[in-house]
């Protein structure tokens, strides 16, 4: 009879063996401890099987290309990560027919914000703005409540696409990288 080992730690099958049989009752088996005589899944590329409670689940992986052992994905933390790229990745707004790139990293955040503060309380404020692709804009007070408006929306988008993603990392609808960055692609 074969049984199937996993991993201490990982709980990842790690390997196949013979079961012994058990010298004390006939027609039954010894199955060592961290192994089990349940045949796991079929998987694909990047995939592994992984030993949960007492059944076999299919979990993405990545192969370290130095020792060539598969690595579980944490998926609710790669999604956690593409959301904070998207969200610092910059967007953009059209005023008066004019496409401005907007930066959206922590610090850049913090100033469009800061101007906002500063163009809801004088509607003639004005500033000098330099964009991420290196052009100088001068944006008005309504221009700042725009750009303003658009990272709050692009921020809130980046947040609720991972909010999503989570859920239905959850409810078993996202197994694989893959359809992260597709849900992230899709927002």
């Amino acid at each position: 009879m074969q049984v199937y080992h996993y991993d201490i730690g990982t709980k990842l099958l790690s390997g196949t063996s013979e079961a012994h049989p058990n010298p004390m009752r006939e027609g039954e088996f010894l199955i060592p401890a961290f192994a089990t005589a349940l045949m796991p899944p079929a998987l694909a590329p990047n995939e592994a099987a992984k030993w949960v409670d007492d059944h076999w689940a299919i979990v993405p992986v990545v192969v370290d290309p130095g020792t060539g052992t598969a690595q579980p994905i944490d998926l609710v933390g790669y999604a956690g990560d593409v959301r904070w790229r998207l969200e610092i990745g910059g967007t953009g707004m059209v005023v008066e027919d004019m496409s401005i790139p907007i930066a959206t990293d922590r610090d850049s955040q913090m100033k469009i914000f800061a101007s906002r503060y500063q163009a809801d309380r004088d509607p003639n404020f004005t500033v000098n703005w330099k964009c991420p692709d290196g052009a100088w804009r001068i944006l008005n007070a309504s221009a700042i409540l725009a750009a303003s408006n658009a990272v709050l929306l692009h921020i809130k988008k980046c947040f609720d696409t991972e909010q999503l993603v989570v859920q239905k990392i959850g409810a078993g609808e996202i197994t694989t990288v893959p359809q992260v960055d597709a849900a992230f692609a899709s927002m």
